[in-house]
C-alpha cells in the first residue's frame, strides 16, 4: 500500500517542519507519480506539517509547498511532474501561505535550461558516497529516443548511490564512475528506465523506449473517470486538438469521420445539427440518436448548436452496453460524455481566438446548361413524334437569349466570422473558466443564416480540505432568422425561366407559366421569419469527503430552452392576397437532482475496489402558444398586428415527464492486470404504462493486461495489449408522454336541422397499460494493442447487438373499434466491427508526421416485426408499405430489377407498351413464385439499401518548428438510395431541367439510362451509389517562437488557415452523398458547404 504523508496524531507532539525534499517523495509515493527535482533547488528548504493535507489532489498539495518559495511545477503528462525555479529560492524556516507570497511576474523559465548536469535528490540511496575518489574515471555519453534524437533532462544514475547526473539539452552527459565495472541506472519520465553495465568503456550510448503505462489517458465513463488502461467497455475518446482550428460551427461537426463507429452527417446548414449514429439503427420508429452527457450531467432538451465547440476540452464516447448501462433507458444508442474546459494551474491565462471566412457550394446536383436544355428539349420532341410546347416567357427569353443560373440566382454572400475571448487559471483553492463567443455565418442560400452568442462560466471552490463547491453553466442565444429558398423549386427552373416581373424588382410568382412550379425566390425576398431560440444550462454541485476514499456529490442540474418564431407573410397584389402571420412561443425546462456516493479503496497491494452508487430524480416540462390569423388589410406592423386580421387560430399545449433512477457499479482490479465491472440500473418512467412502469439494466464487463504477465515481457515489440469483453442491456424510453393511455379528440357534427354545429370528443388511441421501452442487448469483444514504442496503436471491437420490444403499430381487428393498436413487439439486428488506428510514422530532427484511421462497418437487418400472416403460410408478412422486410436492412429498397435498356430488335412483350429506350426488367415471380413471362408486381424484390459497405476516416498531422499541417480525408463505401430526380417522366413537358446525364437515342443506345421521354410507368426509383471520398478538412498553422511573444508579453500565438469540404471525388447525382438526397428538394438539408478561414489564436 502506498504511504502516507504523516498526519497529526492526538497527544503527539506536532513536528516542527518537514524537509520539502521528503514531503515531494511522499507525494510521490502517495499519487504513484514521477516528481523528478534537482538537489540545489530543495535543499534546505522546510514546510509546516499542515500545508499538506490528504484531502486535497496532488496539484493542489504541489502548489501549497512549492509557490511560497518561487516554485511552480511542470506537469510533462499524466503522471510525470517536474519542479521548476520561478524566481531565486527562498530558504526560510517556515513557508508563507499568504495568497500574496504565491504570484511571481517572472517568465516562465525553461524546464531543460533548468536540468543542468549536477547531482539529483529524486534517486539516492540513504548512507551512499556521492564524493569523487581518485579510483574514479569519467564517462561520457548520449541518451536518444527511438529516432535518435537527443533526449533531456534524463537521469543517470549509477546505481546503489547517490551519484548522478541529467542529460543536458543535446541528450549528453559526464559522470564519473567508479573504476571497477558499476550500473547506470536511465531513467527519465514518458521512457522505460533502464540499466546498464559498465565495463571499461569510456563512452556509452543508450536509446530510450517509450513507457505506455506512464502515457494513460483519463477518459470520462459517466460518473466518474478512469485510466485507458484500465477500461473493461468500449469507449472512444475523440482527440479534440487535431479540430482546434477548423471553422466548426458546432459540436456535431468535431466527430466527423474521427471514430470508428460514429457516423456523423452533416446535413449542411450553418450552425445547425446533423445527426449522429453510433453502431447502426436500433430502433425502427423511436430515436436513434445517442444520448449527451454534459459536464456529468444529461444534457436533455439542449441542442449541441447551442455549445461553442472551442469551449470543450474533451468528448469521450461510451460504446458498448457496459459503459453506456448506467444511464439505464437513455442509453440504447450510445453515449456521448463532453467535457468542458476548467482552469489550470498558474497564473490568470487570457486567451482570445478569432477568425474570418467565407463559405461556398460544395456539392451541387448538376443540371444542364441553356445549350444542353434547348438540344434536350428537340430530342425529346423528335422521340415522341409531335411537339414539346415551349411557355411564353420561355419562348421570349430564348429569343433574347436571357439565361438563368438558378443556383447563382438564389445565391448571397456568405461570411462567416468567429470571436471569443476566455480566461481561466486555478489557485490551491478556486479553479475558474469562463468565456465568450460570437459565431455568425450565412450559407450562399438566400434566407440561409446562423448566428450565435454563447458564454460559459465553470467554477471550483475547495471551500475546506473535505468540501469542494462548483458550478459549470452555460447559456447561448441562437439566431436562426431569415427565410430560405425553395430548394425544390430551384432544381425546377428552365434556364430560360423568367423570375422577376416586368419592373426586375417584384418576384414572378410562376416563373415558367405553369402552376407546378412556383416561384423560388417569392417567400425569401417578401416574407419576414423572425426564430430565436436561448438556452440555459446550469450545475451546482457539492462534492463531500467523509473518510479517506469515500465521498459524496450532490448535483442539481437545471436547463431551460425559450423559443420564439415570428412570421409575416405580406398581401402581394400579383396573387390577389392579404396579409397572414402567427406567433409562437415554447418553453421547455429539464430539472435533475442527483445523489452520488463514491468509495475507492486499496487492499494490500493487489487489489483495487471502485464502488459508486447513483439516486436520481429528473424532470421535464414543455408547454407552447401560438396565435395566427389571416387577411391582414395593413402591412405596417407585421405580426405585431394580427388582431386587425380575421380567421384567427389559436393552438396551446403542455406536456411533462418524470424519471427516478437508482444506479450501482462495481469495479475490481487485481495487481492492476485483471479487471471486473459491474453495473446494474433501474429506472421508472412516467410515460411508460401502469403495469410496467420500471425497467432493469444489468452489465458486466472483464479485461485483462496481457502485457503485464511475465510471459508476455519475451515479445518486445508490443508494449501493451489488453483483451476486452462485455455484455449489458441498455433502454430506449422513445415513448411520448400519455401514449400508454387513451387519448380523445375533438370533432364537430353538423346534424343538418338548422340547429349550429355540435362539438364532440371521441377517443382516438387504444390504451396500452403494459407499454415500456425498446431493449437493446449487446456483446462486445475488443483489444487495445501499443506496439513498436508506441509508434501504433490500435483499438479494435467486435459487436452484436439485439433490440427486441420495439415500438409498432400492430393492426388488428376493427371489432375494437380501432386499426392499430402501439405495442412492444418488433426486433432488429446489428453487428460489425471497428478499427481506431494511430501510428508515428516519422519522429526525427524536429519534424514529426502522425496518422490516425478510423474504420468501421455495421450489419443491421429486421428480425421480427408485428407477427402477422395474412397468407397462413407460416412466415411473418413484411410490411411493404413501410419499407420493412423481415431478414433485410432498415432503408432496403423493394423495386423491379433494373435488366438495362431495351434496343432496338429486343422482344417488348414482357412490358406491355414498352419502346426502345426504355428501361427493361428481370422476370424474377409470378403468381405462384416462379417467372411467368411478364413484368407485374410480383417481380419485385429488395433491390439494395442504404448500408455503407463501410466508412473510414484518414487524418494526418504532419509538424515541423513551429508550422503544422493537419489533413483529413472522410469516406464512404457503398449504400444506395434513390435519385428521383434522373426519372425523365414529365421534366420537358413541364419545363423543369435535367440532370446532366446521358439518355439514350437510337444513335447513343447507351444501356444504364432511358431515352429522355421515359414516362416510367412502373414507378422505378432510379438507384444510385453513395460512395464518397471527400477532403474533408485541412489546416495549416504557425506558432511564433517564444523568444518573439515573450517581448510582446504573450505566451503564445499562432496563426492559420483552415478549409472544410474542399473536393469530393464521387458518382452520386443528388443532393450531396452524406445524407443523401436525392430528390427535387433536399428537405431541411444542404447544399453541403465548402468553407475557408483564416485566424489567429493568442494566449496571454
Amino acid at each position: 500500500m502506498a504511504r502516507q504523508l504523516p498526519q497529526e496524531q492526538p497527544g503527539t507532539q506536532k513536528p516542527a517542519a518537514l524537509q520539502l525534499k521528503d514531503v515531494l517523495n511522499q507525494l510521490k509515493n502517495q499519487f504513484q507519480v514521477d516528481i523528478l527535482f534537482e538537489r540545489k533547488t530543495v535543499e534546505g528548504l522546510t514546510v509546516p506539517p499542515s500545508t499538506v493535507s490528504k484531502h486535497l489532489n496532488l496539484e493542489s498539495n504541489l502548489d501549497r509547498v512549492l509557490r511560497p518559495f518561487g516554485l511552480r511545477y511542470k506537469k510533462v503528462n499524466s503522471s510525470s511532474y517536474m519542479v521548476l525555479a520561478e524566481k531565486k529560492a527562498k530558504k526560510t524556516a517556515k513557508a508563507d501561505l499568504s495568497p500574496e507570497s504565491s504570484t511571481s511576474s517572472d517568465p516562465e523559465p525553461n524546464p531543460l535550461k533548468n536540468l543542468e548536469q549536477t547531482e539529483i535528490a529524486e534517486v539516492s540511496t540513504p548512507g551512499s558516497a556521492t564524493n569523487r575518489t581518485a579510483a574514479d574515471r569519467t564517462l561520457r555519453g548520449k541518451v536518444t529516443d527511438e529516432t535518435g534524437a537527443g533526449l533531456p533532462g534524463v537521469s543517470v544514475v549509477v546505481k546503489g548511490t547517490q551519484r548522478g547526473t541529467t542529460t543536458d539539452t543535446d541528450g549528453d552527459f559526464q559522470l564519473s564512475v567508479p573504476e571497477e565495472a558499476a550500473v547506470l541506472v536511465f531513467s527519465f519520465v514518458g521512457y522505460l528506465s533502464q540499466e546498464v553495465e559498465v565495463l571499461n568503456q569510456t563512452t556509452l550510448n543508450v536509446t530510450m523506449n517509450v513507457d505506455t503505462k506512464s502515457l494513460d489517458e483519463v477518459v470520462v465513463v459517466g460518473y466518474g473517470t478512469a485510466k485507458k488502461k484500465d477500461l473493461t467497455g468500449a469507449v472512444a475518446s475523440v482527440n479534440i486538438e487535431d479540430t482546434r482550428l477548423q471553422p466548426n460551427t458546432n459540436a456535431t461537426q468535431i466527430l466527423r469521420g474521427t471514430t470508428a463507429g460514429v457516423q456523423v452527417t452533416d446535413n449542411g446548414r450553418p450552425g445547425q445539427n446533423g445527426s449522429i449514429r453510433i453502431r447502426g439503427i436500433n430502433s425502427i420508429s423511436g430515436s436513434n440518436a445517442p444520448l449527451i452527457v454534459l459536464d456529468g450531467i444529461i444534457y436533455a432538451g439542449g441542442s449541441l448548436a447551442d455549445i461553442n465547440p472551442n469551449d470543450i476540452e474533451s468528448i469521450d464516447i461510451l460504446k458498448d452496453a457496459s459503459s453506456t448501462a448506467i444511464y439505464g433507458s437513455l442509453a440504447a444508442n450510445g453515449v456521448i460524455e463532453i467535457t468542458t474546459k476548467k482552469g489550470k494551474s498558474g497564473k490568470p491565462k487570457f486567451g482570445l481566438n478569432t477568425y474570418m471566412g467565407f463559405s461556398d457550394y460544395a456539392f451541387l446536383p448538376d443540371f444542364l446548361t441553356p445549350e444542353e436544355y434547348l438540344a434536350a428539349r428537340k430530342d425529346a420532341e423528335i422521340a415522341d413524334g409531335g411537339s414539346v410546347p415551349f411557355w411564353p416567357s420561355e419562348l421570349a427569353n430564348i429569343a433574347a437569349n436571357r439565361t438563368i443560373d438558378p443556383f447563382e440566382e438564389i445565391r448571397q454572400s456568405a461570411p462567416m466570422s468567429n470571436y471569443e475571448l476566455s480566461v481561466s487559471g486555478k489557485t490551491d483553492r478556486v479553479n475558474y473558466f469562463f468565456s465568450g463567443a460570437y459565431t455568425a455565418a450565412k450559407s450562399p442560400v438566400r434566407g440561409d443564416n446562423f448566428g450565435r452568442l454563447s458564454s460559459r462560466l465553470n467554477l471550483g471552490v475547495q471551500a475546506t480540505d473535505w468540501l469542494k463547491l462548483g458550478i459549470n453553466s452555460g447559456f447561448s442565444s441562437r439566431d436562426d432568422s431569415g427565410v430560405r429558398v425553395d430548394l425544390g423549386a430551384v432544381t425546377q427552373l428552365s434556364p430560360f425561366a423568367q423570375l422577376y416581373l416586368e419592373d426586375g424588382v417584384s418576384p414572378k410568382p410562376l416563373p415558367m407559366d405553369i402552376g407546378g412550379v412556383p416561384s423560388p425566390i417569392m417567400s425569401n425576398i417578401l416574407n419576414t421569419r423572425h426564430s430565436i431560440t436561448n438556452v440555459l444550462f446550469t450545475n451546482i454541485f457539492a462534492d463531500i469527503v467523509i473518510w479517506k476514499g469515500l465521498s459524496y456529490k450532490i448535483n442539481g442540474g437545471y436547463t431551460r430552452t425559450d423559443s420564439k418564431l415570428f412570421q409575416y407573410v405580406p398581401a402581394y397584389k400579383p396573387v390577389n392576397r392579404l396579409g397572414s402571420g402567427s406567433k409562437r412561443h415554447g418553453e421547455s425546462q429539464n430539472f435533475t437532482l442527483e445523489n452520488i456516493v463514491k468509495y475507492q479503496q486499496n487492499f494490500g497491494q493487489d487489489h483495487h475496489l471502485d464502488l459508486t452508487l447513483l439516486y436520481g430524480l429528473y424532470e421535464f416540462k414543455n408547454q407552447f402558444s401560438e396565435l395566427s390569423s389571416q387577411n391582414i388589410f395593413n402591412d405596417a406592423l407585421g405580426y405585431n398586428a394580427l388582431e386587425i386580421g380575421d380567421n384567427f387560430n389559436i393552438d396551446a399545449g403542455a406536456v411533462e415527464n418524470k424519471q427516478i433512477s437508482s444506479m450501482a457499479r462495481l469495479g475490481y482490479n487485481l495487481k492492476g492486470k485483471y479487471f471486473v465491472t459491474l453495473s446494474i440500473r433501474r429506472d421508472g418512467f412516467s410515460a411508460f404504462g401502469a403495469g410496467n412502469k420500471f425497467g432493469v439494466f444489468p452489465a458486466a464487463a472483464l479485461s485483462w493486461n496481457m502485457s503485464d504477465e511475465d510471459f508476455f515481457k519475451g515479445i518486445p515489440a508490443i508494449n501493451f495489449m489488453k483483451l476486452r469483453a462485455s455484455w449489458g442491456r441498455n433502454g430506449n424510453r422513445g415513448v411520448a408522454e400519455y401514449s400508454s393511455l387513451s387519448q380523445v379528440n375533438q370533432s364537430n357534427y353538423v346534424f343538418g336541422d338548422g340547429s349550429p354545429t355540435s362539438v364532440g370528443l371521441s377517443t382516438s388511441t387504444l390504451a396500452n397499460p403494459n407499454l415500456g421501452w425498446e431493449t437493446t442487448e449487446s456483446f462486445n469483444i475488443g483489444t487495445d494493442i501499443e506496439a513498436f514504442s508506441s509508434r501504433i496503436g490500435a483499438s479494435i471491437n467486435f459487436y452484436q447487438s439485439n433490440t427486441f420490444d420495439l415500438l409498432l403499430q400492430q393492426i388488428i381487428p376493427n371489432t375494437n373499434g380501432f386499426e392499430r393498436f402501439l405495442r412492444n413487439i418488433g426486433q432488429t439486428k446489428n453487428y460489425g466491427l471497428e478499427v481506431d488506428l494511430k501510428t508515428v510514422n516519422i519522429r526525427k530532427r524536429g519534424f514529426e508526421w502522425n496518422s490516425r484511421v478510423a474504420f468501421s462497418f455495421n450489419r443491421n437487418k429486421i428480425v421480427k416485426l408485428t407477427g402477422r400472416d395474412l397468407d397462413n403460410d407460416g412466415i411473418e408478412d413484411d410490411d411493404i408499405a413501410s419499407g420493412w422486410f423481415i431478414g433485410q436492412p432498415l432503408g432496403s429498397n423493394f423495386d423491379y430489377v433494373f435488366d438495362g435498356i431495351f434496343q432496338e430488335g429486343d422482344d417488348l412483350s414482357l412490358i406491355p407498351g414498352a419502346q426502345p429506350g426504355d428501361i427493361k426488367f428481370k422476370d424474377i415471380s409470378g403468381p405462384d413464385g416462379i417467372p411467368d413471362g411478364k413484368i407485374s408486381p410480383d417481380d419485385r424484390a429488395v433491390v439494395n439499401n442504404d448500408q455503407a459497405n463501410f466508412n473510414m476516416g484518414i487524418t494526418n498531422i504532419l509538424s515541423f518548428k513551429g508550422f503544422s499541417l493537419t489533413v483529413a480525408l472522410n469516406m464512404r463505401q457503398g449504400g444506395y438510395s434513390s435519385v428521383s430526380m434522373l426519372n425523365p417522366g414529365s421534366n420537358f413537358y413541364d419545363q423543369m431541367n435535367f440532370l446532366d446525364v446521358p439518355y439514350w437515342t437510337a444513335a447513343n443506345p447507351i444501356n444504364d439510362y432511358p431515352r429522355i421521354n421515359y414516362r416510367n410507368p412502373l414507378g422505378y426509383g432510379f438507384y444510385q451509389s453513395r460512395s464518397f471520398v471527400r477532403l474533408q478538412d485541412v489546416s495549416f498553422a504557425y506558432s511564433i517562437p517564444e523568444t518573439i511573444t515573450k517581448r510582446a508579453r504573450l505566451g503564445s500565438v499562432q496563426i492559420y488557415v483552415s478549409g472544410k469540404n474542399l473536393a469530393t471525388l464521387t458518382n452520386w447525382k443528388g443532393w450531396d452523398p452524406e445524407f443523401g438526397a436525392g430528390g427535387r428538394s433536399p428537405g431541411g438539408n444542404g447544399p453541403l458547404l465548402k468553407t475557408y478561414v483564416a485566424g489567429i489564436n493568442i494566449s496571454f
